[in-house]
């Protein structure tokens, strides 16, 4: 009912009547039943795929994406974006798989076979319109750092470095044909050991792992991997074999300051024609990205600068023979496909294993990344488990084709959405263009020095190193974001790739743990004349209700958690009952030496002094008894141990779910309140909390203290004090007027009120024998003007 409201600018107010519901009783009147599941259970949701059934069109749909794809495909619309989108990233794609390839210590036609089949792959399986997969520089040194290990681990003897121009290493030294072949035959099984991994991660439906793969993590991860990219192309740049000598301390850490240090304590050995070309390329290079970025609102279609500068000094070293001053070339590139070879998966060792699987969630966690970012741009869906299928397949298929571990490539994917490129066609022209660079054009790279690719390499990290700016932003939004970056790169960059990146994820889970096992608690108070209950600390309208005390705990009560939710109720409502029990035994045994008169006792009780923490009561030494002379001290605090709290609200509105040792831990927290005299209500609770609460043999909750919001169970506490006062001061008289006659009669027991304050009591001194009865003593002031107090707050 909606009325003219009390505060001027508001629309009115909503006035509500309805009864106290507690849990119990709402669901006797609405029949709501608990026993049917609100959410699917973990194994349907993750193992099964929700929706209606579906036929076999629909499930062939869904594995081959391209069915989908093409049903709905716009010849007239989509087929001249995608074919300019497919045309310019295919350009940009073959030198860059090139200069990738020599990250994973391979010659770089191999780049350019990864590039053709992980292309082809993904347009049939993948699910995202704007992905281009390809090669990328972290997972491609990572692949060839892991090749490399194997091969100082396996074939100690095997010479690196010896005359040979099959293969080169990133640093743009050359590789013997045997380290050569044995390099090729690890990255083989590398490739199948992650299409292993990212299949059977597919079929189990994994996808979920990305989550503990944040962005703050991802972001710290490649831009220290991308300085690990930079330390690994300074010789091929500078022309000179930087090389750290064994030993040098600290082993095994603080590699690329070491490659750095001993760098520039060389500049004397750097060959001076390979660093001219490697700026002269770099810087050329940055004007073409400035200067499609400047054209961008004229042209889409960007200046191939990659494509320009690669042909362009290709030529120039070929009519100059750049062999002649020192300049490391491409070597000899073979024409067409090479014969398809069966990795040897009987090289993988238990290491290798490890590293495989570190580098199949790396390179899912940097697609995906790219992929969702595109998703929420433009409001389309990305299957996680079908692209850990395409990922998988990619890899699979690859290791037996000659390739290495491919996946999304940053920048062609920004260059086929920035030229509109709308679905996976895109990417069939593209493949196109560099399958026609391997069966034509593979020979004409053969006088490409090195070090262009690097420069290539290089100035392609720019959007990664960019990712230091994002830090201030961190900062404003949460610390903990901020330090998961910091730490993830620091690990990178002082460890290993690997090794950073499990550094970044256990401290990840480890500000989960943190965040979870002390969540924040509160007291809540009421907005006067509402329903409205609210932190006390944040809003200073909302007042507490003498005697009851409304807890809040934001999080979940597991075994992590118990204590501290333990330790911060009684904290927060200032009350510890255990603290209690030990001043009530104190009490109970004061009681027991105390005597005192009914009419000495109560207008004390009823009407205490102001400030008043004595009372002293002093008999007249000739009163005699059957009891005895009486002199006793008396205190208001021994009158009122449990002070004024009777009542404990918890707010489990933000419990998702409580574990045996959390029901434990409630269990305890109750019997400690009941022993203090504090009744404890829930409320707000969850339907999988409640399900747990209610399990008779564990659990100790009585269903009927739950109540349905804060409000049913302030009315419902206030209710029930007031009953248990007036109770508490009939027990107190019936027990005084039968012990002030001396016989057993019955006595008819009167609330406080109903006293006439000129009643005279029998002179002889009652013993007050039982804790019960005088600890539950109200003052008669109290319980006038809780009454009084009362009132409003059940009305409104």
């Amino acid at each position: 009912m909606e009325s003219v409201s009390p505060w001027p600018g508001e629309v009115g107010m909503v006035e509500i009547k309805r009864p106290v519901y507690s849990q119990h009783k709402f669901e006797n009147v609405f029949q709501e039943d608990e026993e049917e599941p609100l959410r699917k259970r973990f194994i349907d949701s993750v193992f099964v795929p929700s929706g209606p059934r579906r036929n076999c069109s629909d499930i062939a749909a869904q594995l081959l994406p391209c069915m989908r794809m093409l049903r709905e495909y716009r010849v007239r619309e989509y087929l001249p974006l995608d074919l300019v989108s497919g045309l310019s990233t295919g350009i940009m794609r073959i030198p860059q798989s090139m200069a990738y390839a020599l990250l994973a210590y391979l010659s770089p036609v191999y780049g350019l076979y990864t590039a053709f089949v992980a292309g082809v792959i993904y347009c049939i399986l993948g699910t995202s319109p704007h992905l281009v997969m390809s090669c990328q520089g972290v997972v491609s040194l990572m692949v060839g750092q892991v090749a490399m290990r194997f091969m100082d681990r396996t074939y100690p003897t095997v010479p690196h470095s010896n005359l040979s121009v099959n293969a080169t290493t990133p640093d743009g030294g050359e590789l013997s044909a045997a380290s050569a072949e044995v390099i090729l035959d690890t990255v083989l099984v590398v490739s199948l050991l992650v299409g292993i991994f990212q299949l059977g991660f597919s079929l189990l439906r994994l996808g979920m792992l990305t989550n503990y793969l944040s962005d703050p993590l991802i972001g710290g991860f490649t831009t220290g991997a991308a300085i690990e990219v930079i330390s690994s192309q300074v010789s091929a740049v500078v022309g000179y074999k930087v090389t750290v000598p064994k030993g040098t301390p600290p082993e095994g850490i603080f590699e690329i300051f070491k490659t750095f240090y001993f760098a520039l304590a060389n500049v004397a050995s750097f060959n001076v024609p390979t660093l001219i070309i490697s700026g002269c390329s770099m810087v050329f290079l940055v004007l073409c990205k400035m200067a499609n970025s400047r054209l961008n609102r004229y042209c889409k279609a960007p200046i191939p600068g990659e494509l320009i500068i690669t042909v362009v000094v290709t030529l120039i070293s070929y009519l100059a023979d750049f062999n002649d001053f020192g300049v490391d070339q491409v070597g000899h590139v073979p024409q067409g496909f090479k014969e398809p070879r069966v990795p040897q998966l009987q090289l993988a060792d238990g290491k290798l294993v490890q590293d495989s699987v570190v580098i199949a969630i790396v390179a899912f966690a940097v697609s995906v990344s790219v992929a969702k970012k595109f998703a929420l741009e433009y409001d389309t869906e990305i299957d996680a488990n079908q692209e850990f299928l395409a990922y998988g397949a990619g890899n699979l298929v690859g290791s037996f084709t000659n390739c290495f571990v491919s996946t999304s490539s940053m920048s062609c994917s920004a260059l086929h959405e920035s030229l509109g490129g709308r679905t996976q066609v895109a990417n069939l022209f593209a493949s196109a263009l560099v399958l026609v660079t391997i069966l034509f054009l593979g020979p004409t790279f053969k006088t490409t020095p090195n070090c262009v690719l690097s420069a290539i390499i290089l100035v392609n990290l720019k959007s990664m190193l960019w990712q230091f700016g994002d830090l201030p932003q961190l900062w404003d939004v949460s610390k903990i974001d901020f330090l998961l970056w910091v730490v993830t790169c620091a690990s990178v960059i002082c460890f290993s790739v690997d090794t950073g990146l499990i550094i970044g994820v256990a401290f990840s889970l480890l500000t989960i743990v943190f965040r979870s096992q002390w969540p924040y608690a509160c007291i809540l108070g009421r907005i006067p004349h509402t329903d409205i209950y609210k932190n006390i600390v944040v809003t200073p309208d909302a007042k507490e209700i003498e005697g009851i005390k409304i807890f809040r705990y934001e999080g979940s009560l597991y075994f992590a958690s118990a204590d501290h939710f333990r330790n911060s109720l009684y904290l927060l409502t200032g009350c510890n009952p255990r603290q209690l029990a030990i001043k009530q035994h104190a009490y109970d045994q004061k009681l027991r030496n105390l005597r005192l008169t009914v009419k000495e006792a109560i207008p004390i009780l009823q009407n205490p002094a102001p400030g008043a923490t004595t009372w002293e009561v002093e008999a007249q030494e000739s009163r005699q008894t059957n009891y005895g002379s009486v002199s006793a001290a008396l205190t208001v605090g021994d009158l009122r141990p449990s002070t004024s709290l009777h009542h404990v609200i918890i707010d489990f509105s933000c419990c998702s779910f409580v574990d045996s040792v959390g029901l434990r831990m409630l269990n305890q927290v109750l019997d400690d309140y009941r022993e203090a005299g504090v009744t404890v209500y829930l409320s707000n609770t969850r339907a999988a909390v409640r399900l747990m609460l209610g399990k008779p043999r564990v659990s100790k909750v009585d269903m009927k203290k739950i109540f349905l919001t804060n409000h049913d169970a302030v009315s419902a506490a206030l209710s029930e004090a007031q009953k248990i006062e007036e109770k508490n001061w009939l027990d107190f008289d019936s027990m005084a007027r039968q012990r002030m006659n001396l016989v057993k009669q019955h006595c008819v027991s009167r609330l406080p009120s109903e006293i006439d304050e000129g009643e005279d009591y029998d002179e002889d001194e009652v013993e007050s024998t039982t804790a019960s009865t005088s600890q539950s003593l109200p003052p008669r002031s109290r319980y006038a003007s809780q009454t009084s107090q009362r009132a409003p707050l059940l009305n409104h």
